[in-house]
């Protein structure tokens, strides 16, 4: 029997309601009867579901009543947290044992109704479709689990790391991806890849961002796991949790529960413990050193999969076919037309372009069934080879300390795919590697005609070897463009300090440039800038002739984006050149 000693009526009513449905004895408990406490003490009691404050006795009598209770069975607490703090300044002390549930939440009567499912026996035995969301921790449920059972695996799925968004996107978004993160672990339990239905998962506590499942009696045996088949668990859990983050990265705008700017989310960590009952100890007891375990491997976790993703960045970085370069066009813009847009749109092809082409910029790529067939290890990853773009390889890299090896693999796959281009080679590079070109130099081959990018988006550390880097590049015929100018560290003191050959806007200052006056006072003030610096202007991510328009009544001598050219493979791209004859448009 499940007592409610609710003070709301319409809360106490739905909660009732929604009980009896998952078929649960309930009990309403009157704190005005002066008999209310023979009844709290009723053997049959399975549960109590309570206020914080009990009307009729002192707040000191109602904290140790329930903390008794609450080292024998279940107790819940309902309390708006932020009234109370607010009112007190505190909250009050609670044994850990009890449960406690923050009214202030709009998820709060789901929480209430899925714990107590899991208290009725019936919840207990994994009617999945009985719980409206993941239930609240209560240690007494993994106690009796461990008494009837004789052992317990433990897994434990640490978010904690999800605090860092806070930080950097502000507690709205936090609060989100916590909701979307929740939501994927319900979504999992009992679905295939993942965990049982009739294990139980909690939220371990109020206010963290943590969980911990309770793995019920093994398949083979009513024991343990076999050896090696929790952290097997753990690992799988990992990588499917990974998996699902990722989905929700990549899904389309109107489908994404999170704002699109959010491009990454932290690794979750998953521990594991297994713990046996002994009748000489505690049960609470031998649980609470279980989770403190089972936190403690969670912790490692993740150091685990940041190595193995060391090691698929390794072997992308060695490999000759799972990374290979696209190239998009970069071009004159003073003599391009509408008609000429138009033209090769119709064709899909740059062939009406050709005449306009400065160059072109090598965009590296991942060869997706290569990486699919060819790495295994991926399945562990909690990542998929489709969601491997070029920023997220970046991250990896930097991540996982091979920055400067990925850079110059892509070097050299850009190198030795672009023999037959005409024009520039627009390549991009990171400072370090800038820093020390002429150990590159077996990458290159002499050639000449290479523009190195530089992002605005890194931080130079060194100025004087950058400065020293551009002059040599300049005597073997080489330049520097300043990239992503608009963003991260750019600045116009640090583009006249480095007098780049090319400056690049990026897409953010593009974007819309038509219709916003600021945008295009700003861009104005850089060509006239640029032009005093000798320096060329690239505006890059243009997608409407609109913005293409208004900058070239600017100025803009350089033009890249998709409405003049997608990025191909060189071998496309020279046959499309090779076979289009230009013609006047009439």
């Amino acid at each position: 029997m499940i007592i409610l000693a609710i003070k709301k009526v319409e809360l106490r009513k739905e909660i009732s309601k929604q009980l009896k449905i998952v078929g649960a004895e309930v009990s309403i408990l009157d704190f005005k009867n002066k008999n209310f406490l023979k009844d709290l003490y009723n053997p049959v009691i399975s549960a109590i579901v309570t206020d914080a404050k009990i009307p009729t006795i002192p707040d000191a009598t109602t904290i140790d009543i329930l903390n008794s209770f609450s080292n024998r069975i279940p107790v819940l607490v309902l309390k708006d947290l932020r009234s109370q703090q607010k009112s007190t300044g505190k909250i009050m002390d609670f044994s850990s044992n009890i449960t406690i549930i923050d009214l202030g939440s709009e998820a709060a009567l789901k929480g209430v109704i899925s714990t107590l499912a899991v208290m009725n026996e019936k919840g207990a035995k994994g009617a999945k479709e009985e719980y409206q969301t993941i239930p609240h921790y209560n240690i007494q449920l993994p106690s009796q689990m461990l008494k009837e059972n004789g052992a317990l695996g433990i897994v434990t799925i640490d978010a904690s790391n999800f605090s860092k968004l806070g930080v950097e996107y502000g507690n709205d978004v936090y609060v989100k991806v916590k909701e979307v993160f929740s939501a994927i672990l319900f979504n999992m339990w009992g679905k295939k890849g993942a965990f049982r239905q009739t294990d139980l998962i909690f939220r371990q506590s109020l206010n963290s961002n943590t969980y911990v499942i309770f793995m019920n009696r093994s398949r083979n045996k009513n024991s343990l796991p076999l050896p090696g088949a929790l952290e097997k668990i753990a690992e799988r859990l990992s990588a499917f949790i990974q998996r699902e983050l990722w989905k929700e990265i990549f899904s389309q705008s109107e489908e994404r529960k999170i704002p699109t700017y959010v491009r990454k989310i932290p690794l979750v960590g998953v521990g594991f413990c297994g713990v046996i009952n002994n009748p000489c100890i505690d049960s609470h007891e031998i649980i609470e050193k279980g989770l403190n375990a089972s936190f403690k491997a969670a912790v490692v976790q993740p150091k685990r999969t940041r190595e193995r993703q060391r090691e698929l960045m390794q072997t992308l970085i060695q490999s000759e076919k799972m990374l290979y370069p696209k190239f998009q066009g970069i071009f004159h813009l003073e003599n391009i037309t509408k008609e000429i847009i138009e033209e090769s749109e119709k064709l899909n092809s740059i062939g009406p372009l050709k005449n306009q082409i400065f160059g072109f910029e090598s965009l590296i790529r991942i060869d997706q069934p290569s990486v699919d067939k060819d790495l295994k290890l991926m399945e562990t990853m909690g990542i998929e080879a489709k969601y491997l773009r070029p920023d997220i390889l970046l991250d990896m890299a930097k991540s996982t300390k091979v920055a400067l090896e990925l850079d110059q693999a892509c070097l050299n796959h850009a190198i030795i795919n672009s023999d037959n281009l005409p024009g520039m080679l627009m390549v991009n590079i990171l400072p370090r590697n800038l820093y020390y070109i002429d150990k590159l130099a077996y990458i290159f081959n002499n050639r000449e005609n290479i523009m190195f990018e530089v992002s605005e988006s890194e931080a130079i550390n060194n100025f004087d070897l950058m400065l020293k880097a551009r002059n040599h590049l300049e005597t073997l015929g080489m330049g520097i463009a300043a990239d992503d100018f608009g963003k991260g560290f750019s600045s116009l003191e640090r583009i006249i300090k480095l007098k780049p050959h090319i400056i690049k806007f990026d897409r953010s200052m593009i974007e819309n440039i038509h219709a916003d006056k600021v945008k295009q006072a700003y861009v104005k003030g850089m060509v006239i800038a640029a032009k005093i610096l000798q320096t060329v202007v690239l505006a890059e991510g243009v997608e409407r002739w609109e913005e293409a328009e208004v900058l070239q009544q600017m100025g803009i001598e350089l033009i890249q984006g998709f409405l003049f050219h997608r990025p191909e493979d060189a071998k496309s791209i020279e046959e499309a050149l090779q076979t289009y004859t230009v013609h006047t448009v009439a």
